[in-house]
């Protein structure tokens, strides 16, 4: 049985830093990525390939669930693990509820000049009830906002997949795996198989959920003997094919540029923004092996060792990723704020910039602020760890 074998092998290493530097990484990406004409958006990950930054929140939230869950189910056993996630998902909607007031607030403050700006965009779907009305479907899980709605599917993630992955990957790891997998194909066949929790929501939970298992999979790996590949000749092709869909990805994201440029008829090569916007719901083939590449690739190349960790810079990016619910919370607000003076006060491209830069620190110091409480009680934890165990030895 694998708990049976894992509670006698496994042992808690430090964390990996590189969780929380991408994650914080794909937390400044969804703020500018989602203001309307950022300038800084041009250059994010989304426009390198098929995958944004969505299948990286959501494949990191995974690997996090898998090795801290875990841990829960290893050292408390199920009770303490269903209080756990209990918890964690009574803390999701709490940001998520308040993180969409807020928005709803902005909108229905801004609604007459966006309406007098004549845009019409998906940040601004609340403008279609009364915000009372709104606000009662929020409550409700029924029709929230659009960027903080996107907290609705990880509470579907953490209160009903982690557990019950869990409980199946107690005993057949690998097999849970290759379930979850049959049910992103079937959801590939049949989209409107599972109703959305919430309306106006762009992921497919029967989807999305099996890149998230992926990540509870190597989460649950994490430290193990069993975590690399164990044959050099598999890890070879799987980098070579990993190879292969990046740069094919990046080229056909470069030749679009070009003919936008030199004005050459790419039409028959261009994929419809409706087609894109289905391929994200229901996390279609390309954009999931596109980012199964582009993680491989990461994994191989960069390792948590590596000094670039211990930039100062980096080290700022990291502890936004450690505070990530709240950081989330925060760039959903924003990037409808720096949405509505974009629309309102149409800002010049260094003003953009201004705000952007202004958005980036803001979310960075209170990060910081965040995290100091917690590096204390850390601190104090491993001190009274080290003094009961002095005080035990003979």
């Amino acid at each position: 049985m694998l708990m049976d074998d894992a509670r006698r092998k496994y042992c808690v290493s430090a964390r990996d830093v590189r969780i929380d530097f991408f994650r914080g990484l794909a937390l400044y990406m969804i703020l500018v990525d989602h203001v309307i004409a950022d300038p800084i958006s041009r250059f994010t990950y989304q426009r390198f390939g098929f995958s944004d930054a969505a299948e990286i929140f959501v494949f990191l939230s995974g690997i996090s669930c898998g090795i801290v869950y875990y841990r829960v189910l290893l050292g408390n056993g199920w009770r303490g693990l269903i209080t756990k996630i209990t918890r964690r998902t009574a803390l999701i909607y709490v940001y998520y509820l308040l993180s969409s007031i807020v928005v709803i607030l902005l909108i229905t403050a801004a609604a007459r000049a966006i309406k007098n700006a004549g845009v019409i965009d998906q940040s601004f779907i609340v403008l279609r009830e009364s915000p009372i009305s709104t606000i009662w479907s929020t409550i409700f899980l029924i029709s929230p906002p659009d960027l903080p709605g996107i907290l609705v599917l990880y509470l579907e993630l953490t209160l009903i997949v982690t557990p019950l992955f869990l409980i199946a990957a107690a005993r057949r790891p690998t097999l849970t795996l290759t379930a979850s997998g049959l049910i992103w194909t079937i959801s590939q066949f049949y989209p409107g198989l599972a109703p959305h929790l919430a309306d106006h929501s762009y992921f497919n939970p029967l989807a999305w959920q099996f890149l998230f298992s992926i990540g509870m999979f190597v989460g649950l790996r994490h430290n193990s003997d069993c975590r690399r590949l164990q044959s050099i000749g598999i890890l070879k092709w799987l980098l070579a094919a990993a190879w292969t869909i990046v740069i094919m990805s990046l080229l056909y994201r470069f030749s679009l540029f070009l003919s936008s440029i030199f004005y050459i008829d790419l039409s028959g090569l261009r994929i419809s923004d409706i087609t894109l916007s289905h391929m994200k719901e229901n996390l279609s083939a390309l954009r999931l092996l596109h980012f199964l590449s582009f993680a491989l690739l990461v994994d191989t190349y960069i390792a948590s060792s590596n000094p670039i960790f211990k930039w100062p810079a980096v080290i700022a990016i990291t502890r936004v990723g450690s505070c990530s619910l709240e950081m989330f919370s925060m760039s959903a607000v924003l990037s409808v704020a720096f949405s509505i003076i974009a629309v309102v006060n149409h800002p010049s491209f260094l003003e953009k910039l201004v705000l952007d830069s202004g958005g980036m620190l803001l979310m960075g110091v209170t990060a910081v602020a965040l995290t100091i409480p917690r590096m204390r009680r850390r601190r104090a934890n491993n001190l009274g760890r080290v003094n009961r165990r002095a005080h035990t030895q003979p």
